[in-house]
């Protein structure tokens, strides 16, 4: 298409398209107010209203070299100070682990010094709580004896009055007693003729529930013999019961319970955790 537009000097010149009539926007010859017209028979009109004609404004141009010259400033700027900041933050960072070395080792010093003082006053305590801390433990181990290990430790030591029994042993075995007790009266109760059962069973145990007594007061260092005493105010409470003396009676009769509480605290009491004039400790040995 043919375009015609009038220059400075009022002359009416002719281009043959619009890429010619751009070139001379673009070189300044022709501007936004200059009078053009599109073919022979268009009308006049100005440049800026022709389509596809671009106009770069001055504005947009100093804006746009403005907006270069400023990332070019940007990057110059980041690319200097990344360094500079790396290397404060290195600095804090290494300020920073030298203050927590140092405050660990201000904190490890003050724990060895108080890890000393209380070595310093606990030194002479250490054998107790040792001596405390094994005994509480043999005792535990003590503990797990069961009632079937306890009768079959007490009948295999059946003449055996001279060893030392611990408190598992003792009460398991007085629980087997009892036990027993109750079974021989149930059967003479379904049937009197197996009363000699429990005569049997009387007469087999009676020996190692002596022996196991006696084993029992060793283990707290005691003598054997003390399980008797109750024997002489029963039979003192037997003659004053005979002559109908019932004052006599009923003094000696509190005077052998209090022997058979006093037996039954010793019974219960625990044994030595070390070796007594009776032997080891029976602890040791479970």
């Amino acid at each position: 298409m043919i375009y015609k537009f009038i220059d400075n000097n009022g002359s009416e010149i002719s281009v043959n398209s619009l890429e010619s009539l751009q070139a001379l926007v673009d070189s300044e010859t022709i501007n936004e107010n200059t009078k053009v017209k599109a073919g022979l028979r268009g009308k006049w009109t100005t440049a800026t209203k022709i389509e596809g004609l671009n106009f770069i404004k001055e504005e947009e141009i100093q804006s746009s070299s403005e907006t270069e010259e400023d990332i070019k400033s940007f990057i110059t700027q980041s690319e200097n100070s990344a360094p500079q900041e790396e290397i404060k933050k290195e600095s804090k960072t290494k300020a920073q682990d030298d203050d927590e070395y140092e405050y660990v080792e201000e904190i490890v010093e003050e724990e060895v010094e108080v890890d000393e003082d209380d070595n310093k006053d606990k030194g002479d305590n250490s054998d107790y709580y040792t001596e405390k801390f094994n005994k509480q433990n043999e005792e535990e181990d003590g503990m797990g004896l069961n009632l079937p290990e306890s009768v079959k430790i007490c009948f295999k030591k059946y003449f055996d009055f001279k060893g030392r029994a611990s408190r598992s042993e003792y009460w398991y075995f007085i629980l087997f007693i009892f036990l027993g007790y109750g079974a021989g009266f149930l059967l003479m109760l379904i049937t009197p003729v197996l009363a000699w059962l429990l005569g049997i069973f009387f007469v087999g145990i009676i020996i190692p529930a002596i022996a196991v007594t006696a084993r029992r007061l060793h283990d707290i260092n005691k003598s054997g013999w003390i399980q008797a005493i109750p024997i002489p105010p029963g039979i003192i409470e037997t003659v004053f019961s005979m002559n109908r003396n019932t004052t006599g009676e009923m003094i000696f009769l509190i005077v052998g319970l209090g022997c058979y509480i006093y037996l039954i605290v010793l019974y219960c009491t625990a044994g030595d955790s070390k070796q007594n004039r009776f032997g080891k400790n029976p602890l040791k040995t479970k």
